[in-house]
């Protein structure tokens, strides 16, 4: 599951658990400013359609692969929140 590290990084706690929570809830508050989240439809509990924002699946991804790779601990929670917002530059 691409997400296997995220989610145990997170349930392990601690500093580096702490900083991928920071990050998530950064990236969730800036992207919303943004117009950056997605926009997905599921049925309600009463029978109608829905329509939700969410986290980009691909940022879950890559921030799998940033905890992965080391990324998370060498690069700022701030670096990493423009990063996934704007891309690499």
């Amino acid at each position: 599951m691409p997400c296997d590290l995220v989610l145990s990084t997170l349930a392990a706690g601690g500093p580096l658990g702490d900083k991928l929570a920071d990050i998530i809830s950064d990236l969730v508050s800036k992207a919303a400013e943004c117009g950056e989240l997605e926009i997905a439809q599921h049925m309600g509990d009463d029978g109608q359609l829905v329509h939700v924002r969410r986290f980009p699946s691909i940022w879950i991804d890559r921030l799998d692969k940033a905890v992965e790779t080391g990324s998370i601990e060498r690069f700022s929670a701030d670096r990493i929140v423009m990063i996934l917002l704007t891309g690499l530059r």
